[in-house]
């Protein structure tokens, strides 16, 4: 089915908010008859919540955590905010159900609306609002019951004629019970054998990725349904599992319903979700591109049924896996092409999509349902459709880490404009003479909770924002995402936006229809997931020597940073007096010889050196230009290392930013080349750190560079080395570090145990998922320095294995159980 078999009317939403949805695009209708909603959830969701709300004058309440504080956006937008618990951890916080009922009912509260996650989908929750007499804006605790359970719900598709994956389960297990009887280790592992590898394990009350384990064959089997009942014991309180038969390669597409308490059920189209990681979704799009007329009917029939068949009410989501062998086979077969998978019974986190392509309000019909309202349109074949559009998830991760999250200080945020599209829609027309031009006031949109100065921590789940795009069909939306996530700055916090670049460029995925779930490990080395480049991929050397320069800049005081605020009063750069050699009213500090021409080294602060110079030498001109010397590099067991092997290279670089006060910068490298790139940097740690995004390199996105503060105390023993001429890397430690921030669950060797190469020493918990933590040497296990339940921080120090025998290495190794 094309795009093109969808073209109805559109109201496209405006980029970051929702101001422009509606109710139905041809209908004007009253208020939802709310009088005040509670927001029991934060982040971006709370936030898009409470912009509905506000657009129909209903009054908002907000909680926010410890961690959060009052200044979150979402506490700051609601008319009401309220601090949640005693402590940052979402126990002590978003998932204190007694204290959000009380809470609600003091401030009377009409109605909670969940969100996603926490306790969206938690039916004691959902039971214990209405017996307050208030209202849970979502479906009925039956529902969420019958659904919460993957083993009940497939008992349920299976009586209401919906297909569902080949598998094994038990249907006689309490939801909210996390005392249930164990289930039969061994009855499992037969199941499983029966059933035939490759099989999944899922947890019961799974959802989002967690409790999740994919087993290939039998040995394996055993040690992954004990991580994985772990892990679903600490995200949902129950460990039970079922097993299903591991479809190679699917497609995973999800079908938007929506049912009222008048007897209205209508499916909203569909949308692919097959770009995953960890099984969870990164980009999706919709709607799924390159299905039939009658498949794509099917799905919405099917998503129909399955929300009747447990008398489902507003907003939710029917998730299918498509299987792309029956759907590529000539042969007619009596096997379906599509299998029930779950059933979310919450608002989608990409539920965005939906709304572009439809221009409906997705959460101003949660509310009216559950204010008793019928649907405003309750056909499924009335409700419009136009166009494709794409989400893209930007995490604080690292995707060539294998997707670890990061915490951090976000320091600067920018997100694309509406404005940035328009002109480049109009250079695309330009340059393409006879293309139709798109008329979508709001193609690009972003839902975020994030701002400049806000910390993303170890807490809560590492989604920064959503980018959402649309277009007139998917070549157009593909573009505009493209061009959306090169315009979408963002400093401070390791994130995953190139990734997303390079997978939207990739030419499996710009092809309708041919992306599957297995896209990331057919495609890796496209995509530069390698282990070997795990730390932050360095700027080229033209990207070290425009961030050399900048850095030249602000510290001749030349440029003030924008982000100067941020730094210390005691800075010593903000301070340089007249006649310090760094700073010249010339505009190029001088020290003489060279012909008149200055020379200095600056360090770069996240380069190791192997016999080499971790230092960029700098030359100045009477002109106020620079020459750099980069040293080359090379990459040795996933670490930048420098030598002198071969002759640094040479850039002579000038220019400017374009104004005072903004980040916007065009330089003139080797007097022919003109870059053109915005640039912030700030001061922090001893540290210069430069942020450039080129806006005239399709082939790069973002470049950093940290460079040692000649000034600052903490880099005057590195200077007075860089001053000899010679620096050396000391020899690290058998020290193993925190490859992320998180939570000590498990450790499987005590001070003084000796270890093998490959040993699980302890286990880590970040973001509900598991990590091994591995000895990468033989030795004995010197000092451990945590316990079981202690936060630890990124590269905080865990343990020492101590080897006598051989010098001392970096033993540090990580794994993600899956």
């Amino acid at each position: 089915m094309t795009n093109s078999s969808c073209q109805r009317s559109f109201s496209s939403p405006a980029s970051s908010s929702s101001s422009s949805l509606s109710s139905s695009p041809n209908q004007i209708l009253a208020p939802p008859a709310l009088s005040k909603v509670l927001i029991a959830n934060r982040g971006e969701i709370a936030c898009r919540v409470i912009r509905t709300c506000r657009r129909w004058g209903i009054p908002t309440v907000a909680v926010y955590s410890v961690a959060d504080g009052p200044h979150a956006l979402h506490a700051q937008m609601a008319d009401e905010a309220y601090l949640i618990g005693p402590g940052p951890t979402p126990s002590e916080s978003y998932l204190r159900q007694d204290e959000l009922v009380q809470l609600a009912q003091q401030v009377g509260v009409q109605a909670i609306h969940p969100g996603y996650g926490f306790l969206s989908e938690n039916a004691h929750f959902a039971q214990r609002i209405q017996q307050h007499g208030m209202i849970f804006v979502g479906p009925p605790t039956k529902a969420i019951q019958a659904m919460g359970s993957k083993a009940e719900s497939k008992a349920i598709m299976d009586a209401a004629g919906v297909p569902t994956t080949p598998g094994f389960y038990e249907t006689a297990i309490d939801k909210n019970d996390a005392t249930t009887t164990p289930q039969n280790v061994e009855q499992l592992r037969q199941r499983a054998v029966e059933i035939g590898f490759p099989v999944l394990i899922k947890a019961v009350m799974g959802g989002g990725g967690k409790g999740m384990r994919l087993v290939w064959n039998e040995s394996d089997f055993l040690d992954s349904l004990a991580s994985c009942q772990r892990e679903a014991a600490a995200a949902f309180g129950n460990d039970h599992v079922l097993l299903e038969k591991y479809l190679v390669r699917p497609r995973h597409v999800e079908v938007q319903i929506v049912a009222d308490t008048h007897g209205n059920v209508v499916s909203l189209y569909e949308r692919d979700c097959s770009l995953q990681r960890r099984h969870q979704k990164i980009i999706e799009e919709a709607p799924a591109s390159d299905l039939t007329l009658e498949l794509r009917q099917q799905l919405g029939e099917m998503g129909r049924r399955a929300a009747a068949a447990v008398g489902y009410v507003n907003a939710g989501t029917v998730e299918f896996l498509l299987d792309t062998q029956s759907l590529s086979s000539s042969s007619s077969s009596s096997m379906p092409s599509f299998y029930f998978c779950e059933m979310n019974t919450r608002l989608q986190v990409e539920h965005p999509i939906t709304e572009a392509i439809t221009g409906i309000d997705l959460v101003e019909w949660q509310l009216r349902v559950a204010a008793g309202e019928a649907l405003p349109i309750p056909n499924s074949d009335d409700i419009p459709c136009r166009g494709h559009a794409f989400e893209a998830r930007i995490y604080a991760e690292q995707p060539t880490r294998q997707f670890l999250p990061a915490t951090g200080h976000v320091w600067h945020h920018s997100i694309p404009t509406q404005h940035q599209q328009q002109q480049a829609d109009a250079a695309s027309s330009a340059s393409s003479a006879g293309d139709a031009k798109s008329h979508h006031p709001g193609s690009v949109r972003v839902d975020t909770s994030i701002q400049k100065g806000h910390n993303v921590s170890v807490y809560y789940d590492p989604m920064i924002s959503k980018l959402i795009v649309h277009g007139d069909n998917r070549v157009q939306a593909l573009q505009r995402l493209i061009h959306a996530l090169r315009n979408y700055e963002i400093a401070g916090v390791p994130t995953n936006i190139d990734f997303l670049i390079q997978c939207a460029q990739h030419k499996t995925f710009q092809t309708a229809g041919a992306i599957n779930t297995g896209f990331l490990e057919d495609f890796a080395q496209d995509l530069n997931l390698d282990h070997d480049q795990f730390l932050q991929r360095m700027a080229p050397p033209l990207g070290q020597a425009i961030g050399a320069y900048t850095a030249m800049l602000y510290l001749e005081q030349r440029r003030n940073s924008p982000q100067a605020q941020n730094a210390p009063s005691s800075s010593s750069s903000a301070t340089l007096s007249s006649n310090h050699p760094w700073s010249s009213s010339q505009g190029s500090w001088r020290l003489g010889g060279l012909a008149g021409r200055a020379r200095r080294l600056l360090k770069r602060s996240n380069i190791n050196s192997e016999g080499g110079t971790t230092a960029i030498e700098c030359i100045s001109n009477p002109d106020g230009s620079f020459e750099f010397l980069i040293p080359t590099s090379s990459k040795s067991d996933g670490v930048t290392e420098t030598s002198n092997d071969s002759e640094p290279q040479r850039f002579h670089v000038n220019g400017g930013f374009v104004n005072e006060t903004g980040s916007e910068m065009q330089v003139q490298v080797n007097k022919s080349q003109t870059v053109r790139l915005n640039c912030v940097f700030r001061e922090a740690k001893g540290q210069i750190i430069v942020n450039m995004w080129p806006k005239n390199l399709p082939f790069d996105y973002a470049w950093e560079v940290r460079l040692e503060n000649p000034y600052s105390p903490e880099a005057a023993e590195a200077a007075s080395l860089l001053l000899g001429g010679e620096v050396t890397a000391a020899m690290a430690g058998a020290t193993v570090k925190a490859p992320m921030p998180g939570k000590i669950s498990r450790i499987n060797h005590a001070k003084g145990s000796v270890v093998a190469k490959g040993d699980v020493v302890l286990v880590m918990e970040a973001m509900k998922m598991e990590h091994a933590i591995k000895a990468s040497m033989d030795g004995t296990i010197e000092r451990l320095q945590y316990k079981v339940g202690d936060i630890v921080g990124h590269d905080d120090v865990l343990f020492e294995i101590g080897n006598s025998s051989s010098p001392k290495e970096d033993a540090a190794s990580t794994s993600s159980t899956r």
